[in-house]
């Protein structure tokens, strides 16, 4: 099928959501299903779990409510540990946080974008990227999101609006080798300062 050039955003959005740690392409998730469960008990939502037929891949999707928002946490054999939020946006907000890798690293010799924090451990691991560079830098300096970033080794962490749909999307990927709870606790309550510092500099339609 033939895309139209004003689609780029959304083929970027799909490129994002279909994202996979090198090295990691399949691993049983199935061990996690009573986590997943005492997950969906300890905070209100509502698990979903699916197999294929002959029951050799498995996938998690866990709704959570907060602040009237929904966080859609999913994980699977072959894809890894998501969090995944849209927003209804005031202004047009966007920002992609990731691992600066090799690749990385030579696109921004050749010109790519690489905002600059306070914490240069944090600079040398991640290439940071927005429209809005001021926003993002106040974002990850005030509080702890960049901190919770370095401890749990985030992989990605991306806010790109939708084009077709007329909303943001946050895209937090983890990894593939996430099994303590306390851990996934974390990352959810990640999400969740996520959101309240969204709410904290207004950028939420009411």
């Amino acid at each position: 099928m033939e895309r139209k050039k004003d689609n780029n955003k959304s083929d970027k959005i799909n490129i994002l959501e279909e994202i996979f740690i090198k090295g990691q392409v399949y691993k049983d998730v199935y061990s996690k299903k009573e986590i997943w469960e005492k997950l969906e008990e300890l905070f209100n939502g509502h698990l979903i779990i699916k197999q294929t037929i002959s029951k050799d891949i498995t996938s998690f999707q866990l709704e959570l409510p907060y602040k009237n928002h929904k966080l859609i946490i999913t994980e699977s054999d072959t894809k890894p540990l998501k969090f995944e939020i849209n927003f209804k946006l005031i202004k047009n907000f966007e920002f992609n946080i990731s691992w600066e890798d090799g690749i990385e690293k030579i696109l921004k010799i050749f010109g790519k974008q690489d905002i600059k924090t306070d914490n240069k451990r944090f600079d040398n691991k991640y290439l940071i990227q927005s429209n809005n560079p001021e926003l993002i830098i106040n974002i990850l300096n005030k509080g702890e999101i960049k901190d919770m970033i370095l401890k749990h080794n985030i992989y990605l962490l991306n806010l790109i609006y939708d084009k077709k749909n007329e909303i943001h999307k946050l895209l937090t990927v983890k990894d593939r080798n996430t099994n303590d709870i306390n851990k996934i606790i974390e990352l959810i309550r990640f999400e969740f300062i996520l959101i309240d510092s969204f709410l904290k500099y207004k950028l939420l339609k009411n």
